[in-house]
């Protein structure tokens, strides 16, 4: 039914990498059920000497994470050859076509996603069910901020606890950021839930691998598949899913939006008028083996008996509940941030 798509590579950046990372795909992992689930993870560029993230934390993945992730590592070398010189050591664009390249064809959805993120399905459905009721199209969610000290005192591999703590963000109450101007991109933090159908992926021809500095690559990806779908203003599934941010950077002041050169906006977002990207045929390094590296190897339970094991069963009324409090906190923040906004101009 789907595929989860995240990319990164192991080299300490923020708070706790190795903690958030483990909570995050652990989660992921909980969601899936279907045979076809999958979680890939692009490693890139970590350095040699290293091993990839996902192998650098795999004794404290559940045995559910474990056989569900497929890690595919590019090197340093590899990325040069495909995108050329840059001054960033990571390239997000060509690892997410990496993924989506070898991503399971059965799977109809692909989400392009972040792992230092929690998503939680609401009103007691599963992601499955969720997922077979949506239009084959693209959708967008809105994001909360967990701070520091909350996530770090999670266990990472207590999914019962995790679910029951993101339940909890829910009832006590919290606020969005306002929405963008901008009818198609809606929120910040876009790449955070990117959800379209993956032959989408396909059709806008990925990541633009010519995005060689930072930032924007999110926006862009919104834009083209915005007009693949017609254009207006994207829907959001932010009444099916809350998305949650484990936030990793303690002071603005190291984060990498203060202090790296950025792609240029005019060129990759306001001049983008078609759906596809400028990619040669060799997007995501199709023709180069990459094999994947899998962890299930010590996994000795099915989908099944992890979901009845770790997710703890709600009733009707209590997802109906937790669904109706989540509409309640996303029309508060509007109204907030449009009172917010009247102030400023008065």
């Amino acid at each position: 039914m789907i595929t989860f798509l995240v990319v990164g590579r192991n080299d300490g950046y923020g708070v706790n990498l190795h903690k958030r990372t483990a909570i995050s795909l652990n989660y992921m992992a909980g969601l899936c059920a279907e045979t076809d689930d999958e979680i890939i993870y692009v490693d890139c560029n970590t350095p040699a000497h290293e091993l990839t993230l996902t192998e650098s934390i795999a004794d404290t993945l559940t045995p559910e994470a474990r056989a569900r992730l497929k890690t595919y590592r590019i090197t340093g070398e590899q990325m040069e050859g495909a995108i050329g010189k840059t001054p960033l050591v990571f390239s997000d664009e060509l690892s997410r076509n990496v993924g989506i390249r070898r991503s399971n064809p059965r799977n109809p959805w692909l989400l392009s996603t972040n792992c230092d993120i929690l998503i939680h399905p609401l009103g007691g459905k599963s992601i499955q069910e969720i997922l077979s009721g949506l239009k084959p199209r693209f959708y967008l969610c809105a994001r909360v901020g967990i701070p520091i000290a909350q996530w770090q005192s999670l266990d990472r591999a207590n999914l019962i606890q995790i679910s029951e703590f993101c339940d909890g963000v829910i009832h006590q109450g919290f606020r969005l950021a306002p929405e963008k101007e901008q009818p198609w991109l809606r929120f910040a933090s876009v790449g955070d839930f990117q959800l379209a159908p993956r032959g989408q992926w396909f059709e806008i021809r990925g990541c633009e691998e010519g995005m060689k500095l930072w930032g924007h690559s999110d926006a862009n990806n919104a834009k083209r598949l915005s007009l693949l779908n017609g254009g207006g203003r994207t829907p959001d599934l932010t009444h099916e899913f809350a998305v949650m941010h484990l936030d990793h950077n303690p002071a603005i002041s190291v984060s990498h939006e203060k202090i790296l050169v950025h792609n240029d906006w005019q060129k990759w977002i306001e001049e983008v008028r078609e759906p596809s990207s400028q990619n040669s045929d060799a997007w995501g390094l199709p023709d180069l083996e990459l094999p994947a590296i899998q962890l299930q190897q010590n996994c000795g339970l099915n989908a099944q008996a992890i979901l009845r094991s770790h997710r703890r069963r709600r009733s009707a009324l209590a997802g109906l509940r937790l669904k109706a409090k989540m509409k309640l906190w996303k029309t508060a923040s509007a109204a907030a941030n449009w009172l917010e906004k009247k102030s400023h101009q008065s």
